[in-house]
Parts: structure tokens; C-alpha cells; sequence
């Protein structure tokens, strides 16, 4: 039994394999018949990619050319930004460097003109300090004068005096005053001219 079982399945199995090898050769002619598509299914293709292309331009390309587009035209913008912030600010270091510079010339033009003014402050008050010494000394000099003249007048008074008790001792009466008067003078005189 089990030969015969062996032997129905193998003519089983070649019967199917011819039926087999027969229905896969018209099914491969059939799928390679499929494969190649129809006209009507090639112009259907086409017709569905120039929609579907359509479509993509103008649901896909057009936004994403439209986005780019404003990317680049914000990157644009911060960087044309960004160059005026530079220009802007590379002025502005000019402008305070000009004011550094400015303020350092005034500053040297304040030290000078303060530095003559005290000089010309020292010169008022040496001058005036000079012509204040000068004026007491020459003050000095009047009154010493003065003083000399009157120590000097005073002398001759005390000398006439003394000369005028003497000589009456001396000559024992009394000098008129007339007299008296006229020995004075000519020995002042006498003084006066030596």
C-alpha cells in the first residue's frame, strides 16, 4: 500500500506538474500582456501625472519658492540691518573719538590758560608787592628825613641855646634879642652851607 500511495503521488505530481508548468506559462504570457498598460490607461497615467504635477506646483512649489523667497529676503534684511548697525556704529566710534580728541585739546587749552592766569595772578601780585615795598620804603625814607631834619633843626635849637647861655655867661649881661636872633642865624647858616 504504501508503494501504491508512492507510485498516485508520483503520477499525481507530474500530472500537476504538467498542468502546472502549463498554467504558469499562461499566466506569465498573461501578467507580461498585463505589464505593458493599454493606450487609454497610458494617456489616463499621463493625464493623472500633469495633474498630480499641477497639483505639486502649485500646492508645493509655489509655497516653498514663496517661503524661501522670504528667507532669503529676511537674511537679506539682517544683514543689511546689520551693515547700517555697523556703519552706524563705526560713526558713532568716530564721532566720540572726534569728542575724545576735542576734550583733550580743551583740557590742554584749560591747564594753559590756567596756567597763565595763575602766572599773570603771581606777576599782579609781585608787582604790587614791589610797588607797596617801594612805596613804604620810599615812605620810610620821607619820614627818616623828615625826622633827620627835625633831629637836625632841634640840634641847632639846643646848640643856639647852649650857645646863648654860654655867651652870657660868658659876656654876663643880657643879648638882646635882636642880636640874639642875628648870632643864631649866622651860625645856622654857617650849619646849613657845610
Amino acid at each position: 500500500m504504501i508503494l501504491t500511495n508512492y507510485h498516485y503521488a508520483l503520477k499525481y505530481s507530474a500530472e500537476a506538474d504538467d498542468v502546472k508548468s502549463d498554467g504558469i506559462k499562461t499566466e506569465l504570457v498573461d501578467k507580461f500582456k498585463t505589464i505593458f498598460p493599454t493606450y487609454p490607461m497610458i494617456i489616463a497615467t499621463l493625464i493623472a501625472l500633469v495633474l498630480v504635477i499641477l497639483i505639486l506646483w502649485f500646492l508645493l512649489y509655489k509655497p516653498i519658492k514663496k517661503a524661501i523667497k522670504e528667507r532669503q529676503d529676511y537674511i537679506q534684511k539682517n544683514i543689511d540691518e546689520a551693515k547700517e548697525s555697523n556703519q552706524l556704529s563705526q560713526e558713532k566710534l568716530k564721532e566720540a573719538n572726534k569728542r575724545l580728541a576735542e576734550a583733550y585739546v580743551e583740557s590742554d587749552e584749560l591747564v594753559k590758560n590756567a596756567k597763565l592766569h595763575g602766572e599773570k595772578i603771581i606777576s599782579d601780585y609781585t608787582d604790587k608787592a614791589r610797588i607797596e615795598s617801594k612805596r613804604i620804603i620810599e615812605r620810610a625814607q620821607s619820614e627818616i628825613e623828615t625826622e633827620r631834619i627835625k633831629m637836625a633843626q632841634e640840634s641847632k635849637n639846643n646848640i643856639a641855646n647852649a650857645a646863648i647861655e654860654i655867651s652870657k655867661k660868658i659876656i654876663g649881661n643880657e643879648i638882646s634879642k635882636k642880636t640874639q636872633d642875628e648870632i643864631i642865624n649866622a651860625y645856622l647858616n654857617d650849619e646849613s652851607n657845610k
